[in-house]
Order: structure tokens, then sequence, then C-alpha cells
């Protein structure tokens, strides 16, 4: 096994908060290691470059230092609390079909948050994960935060969307993707929360399937498929909403308490927790992701056999109650694309794995200013006709935030 640690020597310097300039300077020192990908032993994985921030929670101070391969990367930082990211490429050996050595690249981070830095030392390990753009379906776009009227009135009847993008240059199909909104909230980090399991899937709790055979829906290079909570023109209620009646799919909850729209399609709601329709959590604290199983999947088999129990601890000044909850999950290894969601202001903790998206996008701050916006993924570049859009896995990278809602329509340019 040819494996490269990374490590990071951080001393971290801090200031007793008083006015005698005679003060003691406490030091701590910090002890990050970084190995290569698992899953890369034995394939001669070297690395090429990294960037390592630290930045201070508190404050939002970064400190950011490139590298290739250095042992020691020193930081002098304040005492507080600190998120540690480190991104990268690596190189690797790998063997062809005719059995030939081919030399790969990809893309690798890794990362911790909420690190208390109070004197001491402190060590700390962490893997890196891989990650690639996606060449095929993305999300281009989500409408969470609900439109208002023009007498400044919540608009919560049904114009919220979902688009798909096809960001390759080949015919995909559509038939069997799922679309489901995460169980945990970026904004609620849970205290002995167990068992994590964000290293292996993403825990949800709504989850609705394109349906189809495997070629009934075709999604052209650089096209994209809308899909709503209510596929009608929501412009003829509320000017300030938005024509939805040329969506692609609806989600649909049924008949006795959902409308629905004939002309439209309806997907599959293979779960939900919701005791009435699906409404996308209008402020942003819950996320989305894209998938597709590996085989043919009934409602009923995902409900029996992708069953999550969790439990963790309620804490509220000094009360403390355990809690436990059900929800579904959704294996990493079926995920296709995947966007974080939260607002500044409130942001605790990552609600899935880094390998999936490193941080969040956002519109708005949970205040006023979200509504009528959406969040909406940047193009990359052009192409002929047919724009290119970004995907690094990092939605804050990736996406437009608080953005103008543009429901089946590409832009060529941001």
């Amino acid at each position: 096994m040819k494996i490269r640690n990374i490590i990071i020597a951080a001393a971290l310097l801090i200031s007793a908060a008083s006015c005698d300039d005679n003060d003691a300077i406490n030091k701590s020192f910090v002890d990050v290691k970084v190995s290569m990908p698992s899953h890369l032993e034995g394939k001669s994985a070297e690395l090429e470059n990294a960037v390592f921030t630290l930045e201070n929670v508190n404050t939002g101070e970064k400190l950011v230092r490139e590298t290739s391969y250095i042992p020691q990367v020193y930081f002098d930082l304040e005492d507080g609390l600190y998120n540690i990211s480190v991104e990268g490429t690596i190189t690797y050996s790998n063997l062809s079909l005719d059995n030939k050595s081919i030399q790969k690249e990809t893309g690798v981070r890794a990362k911790q948050e909420n690190i208390k830095v109070i004197g001491g030392d402190l060590d700390l390990n962490l893997e890196f994960v891989t990650f690639n753009p996606s060449q095929g379906f993305l999300i281009s776009e989500i409408f969470f935060a609900d439109t208002r009227t023009p007498e400044g009135k919540q608009y919560a009847a049904g114009d919220q969307y979902i688009e798909i993008y096809n960001n390759s240059d080949k015919v995909l199909y559509a038939d069997g993707l799922c679309i489901a909104e995460t169980e945990l909230m970026s904004v609620e980090a849970l205290n002995e929360y167990t068992p994590d399991i964000r290293n292996e899937a993403v825990p949800v709790s709504s989850v609705y399937m394109i349906p189809g055979s495997g070629n009934e829906y075709p999604v052209q290079p650089g096209e994209t498929l809308l899909i709503s909570d209510i596929a009608i023109n929501h412009k003829e209620a509320n000017k300030n909403s938005f024509d939805l009646s040329k969506s692609n799919f609806e989600w649909f909850d049924g008949e006795d308490i959902d409308t629905d729209v004939p002309e439209v399609k309806n997907m599959i709601k293979m779960v939900s927790t919701s005791k009435s329709v699906w409404h996308l959590h209008s402020r942003g604290f819950k996320s989305y992701i894209l998938f597709k199983f590996d085989k043919e999947v009934l409602p009923e088999e995902y409900v029996k056999n992708y069953a999550y129990h969790y439990e963790y601890l309620f804490v509220f000044n000094d009360m403390e109650f355990p809690m436990d909850f059900d929800a579904w999950k959704v294996p990493n290894e079926f995920i296709i694309d995947a966007v974080q969601c939260s607002t500044p202001s409130e942001y605790q903790w990552m609600v899935m794995s880094s390998s999936l998206d490193a941080s969040y996008t956002h519109s708005g701050d949970g205040d006023a200013s979200r509504y009528g916006r959406s969040v909406k993924r940047k193009v990359l570049h052009v192409e002929g006709d047919r724009s290119i859009l970004q995907d690094t896995n990092d939605s804050a990278s990736d996406f437009i935030p608080t953005a103008e809602p543009s429901p089946g329509i590409i832009e060529t340019l941001n």
C-alpha cells in the first residue's frame, strides 16, 4: 500500500482577553493527519496539489495555504471554534480492460467542523474522500422559498419546483430518477446522534420517483426536466409566481389531500414522513439529492428495506431528553447529485458526506429576502448552443444563492 500522510501542525496562539499588555499567551498544538482514500490502497496514489483552509467559526476569518506534498503546515490562530478543510487532486494507477496500467486523476477532500481548541494538544485524523464532477444529470435549480402575493402574503399553494438538467453530450433517460429531501436539517446539529450513517448513506424523509421502464423519458443534451408541486399557471392566482403548466412531472400525494393536474405525469411516491402534502422546507433548512436505484424497487420494498431509526439527546438549558425517530436512507453509491441548503446565520453541520457536497447554498438568510428567489447552478461555459453547468460537488461554489427563478429555462450566461 502506498499511502502518503499529510500532517498539518498548527501552533495556536491564544490571547487572553485583557487590557494588560503583559498577559501570557497560551498555545495549543493541533496535529491533523490526512490519509489517502482506503479504496485506492495499492494503486500508487500520490497527491498532486492541495489547498488547506482553516476557518474561525466565530469570526469568519480564514487562513488558506496551497501546497503540493508538504508534511507540515503551520498556522497561528486565536483560541476558538474551527472548521478545517483540505481539497486537492491525486493521481493513481489503474488497470484498463486489456490489463494495461493507466494513470487516472480524481478530486479529493477531507473536512471536519466545529473543532474546539482551548489550550493543550489535539490530534485529529481525517481521510480523503474522492469526488468527480458529473457529466450526466444534475440538479440545476431548486425553488423552495415560496412567493408572496401583491398584498405581501405568503403564497404556499404549490409553486415550488426542482429542475434536473442533462449536463452531458448524449441522450439520457429520466426513467427511475428519484428526488429526496433530507431528514436531517443543516441548522440543527444533533447531540450524541447515533447511528451516524452519513459516510455511507443520506437519511431522508421524502422520496419521489419518475416512472418508466427505462427508455420512456429521453432528455436531450442541454435540456432540463421541470418537476413541480402543482403544475398549473400560478400567475393567474398570484402575478408574482410562475407558470408551471409546462412541467414534465409533478409530485402527487393522493386525491384526498392533493391537487392533480391530469395533463402532467405524476411521480411515484415512494415514501414521506409528511401526513399531508410534501412541501419543500421554505426556509432552506433541508437538502436534496438526486439518485437512482441499482435495480427496480417498489415503494413497499423501499419502506421495508431502507428503513432508518436514529436517536439523539435533546438539550435545552439544564434539561436533557433522549429522542428517537424513524426515517429512511439512500446509500451514497446510488446518489447522482446532491445539493445542501441552509441559512448562513443558523448553519451548524453537514447533513451528508463531503464526498457528495462540501458546503451549502441558500436563498436569503431565513428571512423575507428568500421569497420569490431560488438557488440556481452556475453556467461554467457554453459549447455551441448548449450550456455546461458547473459541478465541483461544492454548492457554495457551484450555485448562485438567492437567484432570480427561471423555471424550465437554462441561461447561456450567468
